[in-house]
This record gives structure tokens, C-alpha cells and sequence, in this order.
């Protein structure tokens, strides 16, 4: 008989550590660089609260090799391998597998979609299938003859003896997934915080770092949370110092993979990414792994530690960082670590950008931006505060006497809603509104270009539901709006801002008005707003992006009361004249163009202009911008080194 992988759904936690494994077994055990490129060749599909695993079963006499008109599909070593180079892309094995265990993928955009199957790993190193492996519970494990005379022997001596089948103890599942429940986040009683901006957070304590970190269940190094981050952080390894009280360990494996970890542990939307893949979301809830990132580093530079860069031998190139935001430190920490000499241009006058400026207090302490700058500056950076491209310096100064430049400005362009009387006092934008009311807590000096508009004893209402609209809302609550009202057009689960935002803004004293839309603005004789015309609406079918559309009911029009209208609608590129004459390109949206053939995937036109960030792919998260910066950086050290090795 062939050889194949077979599953025990009793022993199986829907971990998804086998899928991993599969992914990076084919990718010479790396991470793949696209997100795209992560195709298991097995999956597991849970249901009503089991988990069943689907693979090829590399069936005798198996229907896909005799349908295969390229011989592509072939018997080899006791089971079904598949030369990819082979197939032509016909389907036909698709169509004849029973289990639906071949997939037809693209290698890349403009590729041809091509088989892809289960070859039990039988060209990885180990010999021995990547799943197996790595399994946590052993639920998995390759049947041959051996295997299946073992088994079948088992049942024949039970029989037998008369011995019955035993009854179903506890599964090695229900024993596996047996940890406490979740601490969940301690923070600030609602009516204290709504009062100042301070965070709301009070972080883990040593004992309750030590009790999340026992619930993990290191379901594998390279587990189903790392790679849903973006960073791929090594979440289960540092998890496990913490475990172990190796805080300065997991704080040097935490700056492994990211720049800003302090940071991401507190602003990440970790409900959507690692912890809302953890294997405990639905058993006692997800390890705190925002949390505990947040704890390690900030234990550690208590602690006295700083990043270590003795062994780092200096280099001659020379580059210039547009931005002080996540993409530009990103950036600047790789380049910076490699011995390059890096100097980092920013408008603002303290790094971050809209970490600082658009983040507010109560989410992220400033002070946290201010022990970083010193960081980056004790590892060489240099920075040039206050200044602007295009008005303090010149841009193409920047390209003539650098070795490469970095361009990670952000977006800071304003969307509107398209409605008559946009325009009127009362009516103000989410970022403007964000970073004057930061620049005022940091006792900054007032900017013209973001003044600060006093909200005290008014009726505000935000358009939005994404995590801008939810910081405007308890930003509002802070400065004292006789009410706060929340506005958006879908319903409460399609929000695409962080649950736990929402939870915290309704602790304040938000109100949610969902399924509504806005149709006019209602101005007062002054010509300042004063309510805004809503219409309420009812969830349509899916558009493009899979989300169901919002659907005006008619007749359903009514008036909510606003002294203010805050805009937050998200960011979009904003204009860069600066760039012109220099090679770089712009797509439709303004955003600048990178990568493409030849060139490295953050390399704009200009050989020496790279970009990453909201600048490039429009407004994204923290942690992908963050990866955007990293990942130029190693484009720039391969186009600094002859032979492409860093």
C-alpha cells in the first residue's frame, strides 16, 4: 500500500501548526515573502467545535495519475509525486481526485495556475513529512505497512480476547486545551479615565506575565500566530522566556523581528492578528501576546537593558530616512545594525509620527516616543526634527549626497464625505482634530496648520467605525462634549475597527448609532453646523472587497444634533511635489510606486529612492508599515554588497 497522512480528530486542537509546517517545509523552512504564497497542501477545517484534517491520500491505483496527459502525476516510493514542471494546467487531476485534495495555484501575479498536492515532504532534509512533525498532540502520523499491521493487529488481539472497544475517555484535545482562562486587560476604572489622558492601561504585572505565559500552548516554534503577524514575530519563543524568567532573552529575541515592540504591544489591533489566531480564542480565550510583548520590553529597559550593537562593524554608505513614523524607524533600525550611517528627516518635532501625533495619549504615552528616540540615537541615528522635505531641505540634495534615500512619509490626506456645506465651521477632519489635541497634552506650541478646536459642552458626532473614528470619540469624551455620538453606515460586527476599542469607548460614555448614513448638513443661521440628516440603512449583498453594502431604507430619514462633525473616514496619499523631476512614479491614488522586474520590491524608478509605508500601499497598520521600512533596508544592503549577501 502507499503511504499517507492519516489524522485522530480526538487528538486534534485546530492549531493549524501543520499547515505552517507544510508552508515553510516548501519554502526551505523560511517564511514565505508573500502572503499569497502561503499554500498548505493540508488543511484543517473545524466544525461544530472538532477538527477534521484534509490531505491527499495518495491513493492506490489513484485517479489523478491516470488522468494526467503529461505524466506529471506519478508513483514513486510508495506514494504520488507531481513534477510541477510538468503540468500544463489542465485540471484534470483536480477533477478526479474523490477528496478534493489538489489545488490549483499561481506562483505569482501574471503566473498560470498549476497543481499542487501532498508529497509527504520527500525532498525535505528531515525525510520525514513536515506535519508529522510538528504536530503538538501527535494527532497526525504517516500510515504504511507497518504501521497498518500494527493497527490492525491491535484490533484482532482486542477481538480476540474479548476485550470491548473502550469507552471514550477525556480526548487528549479536551486534556491539551485544559489551561485557565484568559487574565484579560487591566485597565483604568471608566470614570477616572475619561477624565485625563493618561493610558488606560496598567499593563502585566511579573505574576501576571508569569500566569499568561503558563497558558500558552506552544503549539509549535513556528505556529499559526506568528505567521498571521506580520512581522512574524517569534511569539511562542519569547512566551516561553517569559516562562522562564528570561526577560532580557525575550527582550533581544523580541528586537529579532521588530523595531518597535513596546509600541506594537500596545496598539497593534492584536484581536485581529496574532491573538485572533490563537488555538485558545474558543477555550478560555486567547494568550494576552500583545500584552506580554508590551511587558518585556518595557520590564527590560527598566531593567537596563539597551540593544546591544558591540559586534557591528561600521560602514561607508550613507542614508537619508523621509520620515520618523514606524516605516522610516523601521528602516533606520535595520540600516543602523548593519553599520550603515543613517540619518532620519521629519516635519514633526518628535519622532513617531502619527504613533505621536495621531495616536492618542491614553493609548500610547508619549514618553515611550521619547525613551525610543534616545535608543535609536545611542545605536548612531541621527535625527533631523523640525525639518521638511521640500521646504528645510531639498530633495534632491538628499539623493545627491546619500548613498540611498528613504521615503515613509505616511498619508496624511483627508477624505470627505461628498456632502454639501463640508466646508462649514462646526465641520473638522479626524487627523486634524487627533494631532492638535496630542500636540496640546505634549504642551507642544500651537501649529497653525492643526489648530485646536474647543469642543467643551457641545454635541459632537464622528463619522466612521474604524479605530480613527474611535480615538476621535474618546478623545471627545476628554475634552468635556456634552455628548458623543458614533455614526456609521454598516452594523456593528462589519466595524473595522478593534473590538476592544469599541468596548472601551461605550465604557466612556459613547453612543453607537449603527445602519445610518449620512445624506446633508444642517447649518444654523450663523452657517455652523448644527445637526446632520441621516438615513438608516440595511445590510445588501457583498461588493468586490466581500463586504456586504449598506442599502438607504426609504423613508427612514431623521436628524442627529451636532455642534461638531468630526470626519474620519481614513487617509489617502497626500501630494508630494517635492518628488517630481526625480524618477519616481505615482500610481492613480497618488501613491508611490515601488518594485516590479529587476528592481527590489521597495525600489521606486530612481535606483536610489526606495519607499514603504502608508506611502506606498495607502493606510494600513503599524506593524506592516513597520515591515514595509525593515524590508527596504535589506533591499538597500543587498544593492550596497556586489554579491547580494547582507
Amino acid at each position: 500500500m502507499n503511504k499517507f497522512i492519516v489524522a485522530d480528530i480526538t487528538r486534534c486542537i485546530g492549531c493549524h501548526a501543520c499547515e505552517v509546517a507544510c508552508v515553510t517545509s516548501h519554502h526551505d523552512d523560511n517564511w514565505p515573502r508573500r502572503r499569497q504564497d502561503f499554500q498548505p497542501r493540508i488543511h484543517v477545517i473545524s466544525h461544530n467545535k472538532e477538527n477534521h484534517v484534509a490531505t491527499c491520500h495518495h491513493c492506490n491505483d489513484a485517479p489523478c495519475v491516470t488522468s494526467c496527459p503529461t505524466h506529471a502525476l506519478y508513483l514513486e516510493n510508495q506514494s504520488i509525486q507531481f513534477k510541477q514542471e510538468w503540468c500544463i494546467g489542465c485540471k484534470s487531476c483536480a477533477i478526479a481526485c474523490p477528496f478534493g485534495a489538489i489545488e490549483m495555484v499561481a506562483s505569482g501575479e501574471n503566473a498560470p495556475q498549476l497543481a499542487q498536492k501532498c508529497d509527504l515532504c520527500h525532498e525535505h532534509v528531515s525525510g520525514y513529512p513536515a506535519c508529522v512533525t510538528v504536530c503538538p498532540t501527535q494527532a497526525l502520523r504517516l500510515m504504511d505497512d507497518v504501521g497498518l499491521t500494527t493497527l490492525r493487529r491491535e484490533r484482532q488481539n482486542r477481538v480476540a480476547q474479548g476485550r470491548p472497544v473502550p469507552l471514550r475517555q477525556r480526548s487528549n484535545r479536551e486534556v491539551f486545551l485544559a489551561k485557565p482562562p484568559r487574565l484579560g486587560m487591566k485597565k483604568i476604572a471608566a470614570a477616572t479615565r475619561k477624565t485625563h489622558f493618561g493610558e488606560i492601561d496598567t499593563g502585566l504585572s511579573s505574576c501576571d506575565a508569569q500566569y499568561e505565559s503558563e497558558r500558552c500552548l506552544h503549539c509549535a516554534s513556528k505556529a499559526w500566530c506568528n505567521w498571521t503577524c506580520p512581522l512574524h514575530n517569534h511569539i511562542p519563543e519569547f512566551i516561553r522566556l517569559v516562562q522562564q524568567g528570561e526577560i532580557i532573552a525575550a527582550a533581544e529575541l523580541c528586537h529579532q523581528s521588530s523595531s518597535l515592540p513596546e509600541i506594537c504591544g500596545r496598539v497593534c489591533p492584536q484581536d485581529r492578528l496574532c491573538e485572533g489566531a490563537c488555538t485558545l480564542k474558543n477555550a478560555g480565550g486567547s494568550v494576552m501576546i500583545g500584552s506580554l510583548e508590551r511587558y518585556i520590553t518595557d520590564t527590560a529597559l527598566a531593567m537596563g537593558w539597551r540593544p546591544q550593537l558591540h559586534d557591528i562593524t561600521p560602514r561607508k554608505e550613507r542614508v537619508a530616512i523621509i520620515g520618523a513614523g514606524p516605516a522610516g524607524l523601521g528602516c533606520a533600525d535595520i540600516l543602523a545594525r548593519a553599520g550603515v550611517q543613517v540619518t532620519v528627516f521629519d516635519k514633526h518635532p518628535e519622532i513617531g509620527g502619527l504613533l505621536t501625533f495621531g495616536i492618542p495619549p491614553f493609548k500610547l504615552d508619549k514618553n515611550i516616543l521619547t525613551t525610543r528616540r534616545m535608543l535609536f540615537s545611542d545605536m548612531g541615528v541621527t535625527f533631523h526634527l523640525n525639518h521638511e522635505v521640500g521646504r528645510d531641505v531639498a530633495f534632491g540634495d538628499l539623493v545627491d549626497n546619500y548613498d540611498a534615500v528613504f521615503v515613509g512619509v505616511g498619508t496624511y490626506g483627508l477624505m470627505s464625505a461628498g456632502l454639501e456645506g463640508e466646508d462649514s465651521p462646526g465641520v473638522i477632519q479626524a487627523l486634524p482634530f487627533l494631532i492638535a489635541s496630542t500636540r496640546e497634552v505634549m504642551d507642544l506650541e500651537a501649529s497653525t496648520e492643526y489648530p485646536l478646536v474647543e469642543i467643551a459642552n457641545k454635541h459632537v458626532v464622528v463619522l466612521g467605525g474604524g479605530d480613527t473614528a474611535m480615538d476621535c470619540l474618546r478623545t471627545a469624551i476628554r475634552r468635556g462634549a456634552a455628548s458623543v455620538t458614533c455614526a456609521y453606515r454598516r452594523d456593528e460586527l462589519s466595524m473595522p475597527g478593534s473590538k476592544k476599542e469599541v468596548v472601551n469607548a461605550r465604557e466612556e460614555g459613547v453612543e453607537f448609532c449603527f445602519n445610518v448614513q449620512p445624506q446633508s448638513i444642517r447649518r444654523n443661521q450663523l452657517g455652523h453646523v448644527s445637526a446632520i440628516g441621516m438615513i438608516r440603512t440595511e445590510m445588501g449583498e457583498p461588493g468586490a472587497d466581500g463586504r456586504r453594502r449598506p442599502r438607504p431604507i426609504v423613508g427612514s430619514d431623521f436628524e442627529l444634533k451636532a455642534d461638531v462633525l468630526i470626519m474620519a473616514f481614513g487617509f489617502q496619499a497626500h501630494t508630494m511635489p517635492w518628488l517630481r523631476g526625480h524618477g519616481v512614479q505615482l500610481d492613480r491614488l497618488g501613491q508611490i510606486k515601488t518594485g516590479g522586474a529587476g528592481r527590489g520590491t521597495t525600489q521606486t524608478g530612481n535606483d536610489k529612492v526606495f519607499a514603504g509605508g502608508d506611502a506606498v500601499h495607502g493606510a494600513d497598520l503599524v506593524v506592516t508599515a513597520m515591515m514595509a521600512g525593515r524590508q527596504a533596508a535589506h533591499d538597500m544592503l543587498k544593492m550596497f554588497t556586489p554579491t547580494g549577501e547582507i
